[in-house]
């Protein structure tokens, strides 16, 4: 009789040890060596938190034998992945066939509830899904908005806005005489030029009277020169200063703005100036 209950023993933990199923376990392995094999596959796979490999595997394993552990271990994937309804599915699955008890009952339990709880605070934050009401016409009407009450003063009366100093178009006046002082100086260099040659002339000229008349020449060519020079220097510098002026002026005009306003018993006028 011993020796009977010693293998009976025995027998039992082989079965336990083996994944053989056992009635009243429900995560017992299931009975079909091919379901092992992907129950065991599956395992490796979500120890690796390879989620998604690992619910084809159950998937598989489950169609061969559907044992509860398949449910329990898809509700255990689909949970990691943050796929709560599928998960609740399958745990409400295992909760219905394997009829759990005790520490497995309670975590079973108590992942659906804080699963539930996730999803009802994402339908909480989410927009609204209706669709916008239809107007008569069979058009979508735009969104009603309740209007608040202002704590601002009604502002009745004129409101207007004045531009000051915005002058437009190119300074031609400035253009111009800076061009003319340059035409003169350039015109000054031209007489510079033409008495130096003049002066060369004459001191290569033998005969006195013509060497007289050629320097009197080039003292002309040169004072008008230095005339000239001087005018275009003038010019040339009063257009710089007029077309520098004038830039100033084209900058954004200053913008004054009044408003008067009217209350039930006051009233006021504000602007910007």
């Amino acid at each position: 009789m011993r020796t009977v209950l010693r293998w009976l023993s025995v027998a039992v933990s082989l079965l336990v040890l083996g994944g053989v199923a056992i009635a009243g376990n429900p995560l017992a392995r299931p009975g079909k060596r091919e379901a092992r094999e992907h129950l065991d596959r599956g395992n490796r796979l979500y120890n690796t938190r390879s989620f998604e490999e690992a619910i084809v595997e159950f998937k598989a394993g489950a169609l061969v034998d559907p044992a509860t552990v398949f449910d329990y271990n898809l509700g255990q994937a689909y949970r990691q992945l943050g796929k709560y309804k599928e998960a609740i599915w399958h745990y409400e699955r295992f909760l219905d066939n394997g009829k759990p008890t005790g520490d497995l009952l309670d975590a079973v339990n108590a992942f659906l509830a804080e699963m539930r709880a996730q999803l009802a605070n994402r339908a909480l934050t989410m927009p609204p899904t209706e669709p916008a009401p239809r107007s008569a016409e069979g058009t979508t009407a735009p969104p009603v908005t309740q209007a608040v009450p202002s704590s601002e003063p009604r502002r009745t009366g004129v409101s207007s806005e004045a531009t000051v100093g915005s002058p437009t178009g190119t300074d031609w006046l400035g253009w111009g005489m800076a061009g003319a002082g340059v035409a003169a100086m350039g015109g000054a260099a031209a007489l510079f030029f033409s008495s130096s040659h003049l002066i060369d002339q004459a001191n290569n000229e033998p005969d006195t009277r013509r060497r007289n008349q050629l320097h009197d020449q080039a003292g002309t060519r040169n004072t008008i020169g230095v005339i000239v020079g001087i005018g275009g220097i003038g010019l040339t510098a009063a257009g710089i200063i007029k077309l520098v002026l004038h830039s100033r002026e084209m900058a954004p005009a200053h913008t004054t703005t009044l408003e008067i306003g009217i209350t039930s018993n006051s009233a006021f006028v504000v602007g910007r100036f």
